[in-house]
């Protein structure tokens, strides 16, 4: 009998836990990084159903007490990944911006990012709640 209810609240656990997600967690490899290099970010799906995102992500700064978006140079290819439970998966962040009054796209080399707080930003989907925001923050030092 006392088996079948601990069975009973752990299949109640897992069902609570499968109809709150998407689960996942988002790290980058170190907290800061020189000019040049290129943080790698890492998303775990620790749920129990799929996630899905795309190559896209965005980048802030801290400036004046908030965050600004700053101006990328890359068109991100419209391709749909898909992480099964329990996996994990990684993308290469370029830290290069797009100087005022230039247009992203044009192939030369592009300034790196200048020292400070930044905060980057990647869309992250799945059932049954959609789509929710995954955020880490790192720095540039000079």
């Amino acid at each position: 009998m006392r088996w079948r209810v601990g069975a009973g609240i752990t299949l109640l656990v897992l069902l609570l836990w499968g109809l709150t997600g998407p689960h996942f967690m988002a790290s980058l490899d170190k907290h800061s990084y020189s000019p040049g290099e290129e943080p790698e970010l890492t998303i775990r799906n620790v749920g129990l159903t799929p996630i899905y995102f795309g190559q896209d992500y965005l980048l802030y700064r801290w400036e004046n007490g908030t965050w600004v978006e700053v101006r990328t140079p890359f068109f991100f290819i419209s391709r749909l990944y898909d992480l099964p439970p329990f996996h994990s998966w990684r993308q290469s962040i370029t830290l290069k911006y797009l100087p005022e009054n230039e247009s992203p796209g044009e192939p030369r080399s592009y300034p790196d990012l200048p020292p400070g707080r930044y905060r980057l930003i990647k869309k992250i989907c799945g059932l049954p709640l959609g789509c929710r925001n995954a955020s880490v923050e790192f720095e540039v030092e000079g």
